[in-house]
């Protein structure tokens, strides 16, 4: 994979040693052992999350914290992805939302990570984060939650159908 000179920069910044696909595989994991301790030193200090689906905002460290505290019935382990999410970056890439916006998926201190995460009733959803790194640190993180769903009658003649990998 070609790297552009920003995300080299970004590469750097990141923990010493650690390159952007381990620094978000400990991210991931950190967040499914809800090892907070470890979180806190990934989170920068003007943090910002956003949850375009529901219009939510969480600003800090202690919102991002308590969110995932006050989660019902707990963040156990299995209910969180784990540290085999995908993680997109590198290069610049972009994708086209259903209301035709565009949207930067990667680029230069911005990567995009993909995972599944089983919710309180025992349904798995898609968790996909498009994140921004600021000095080493997640600095931005907008947060899409998308459920399975069955292919519309209309498309099954046309799609091939790949399993889910569950």
């Amino acid at each position: 994979m070609r790297m552009t000179p920003h995300a080299w920069r970004a590469l750097r910044r990141c923990q010493v040693g650690e390159s952007v696909r381990d620094f978000f595989s400990r991210y991931v994991r950190a967040v499914a052992e809800l090892d907070f301790e470890t979180l806190e030193t990934m989170i920068h200090p003007d943090f910002v999350g956003f949850y375009p689906q529901s219009g939510e905002r969480f600003r800090g460290w202690a919102t991002f914290r308590a969110q995932l505290e006050n989660y019902p019935g707990g963040l156990g382990r299995g209910r969180l992805p784990d540290a085999s999410a995908t993680v997109i970056g590198a290069d610049e890439r972009w994708a086209i939302s259903p209301g035709y916006t565009v949207l930067p998926l990667a680029g230069p201190e911005r990567y995009t990570t993909i995972a599944r995460a089983l919710y309180p009733d025992g349904s798995k959803w898609w968790v996909v984060s498009v994140v921004a790194l600021k000095d080493g640190k997640i600095h931005r993180a907008d947060t899409y939650f998308a459920p399975d769903f069955d292919p519309p009658e209309w498309r099954r003649g046309i799609a091939e159908i790949v399993p889910r990998g569950d």
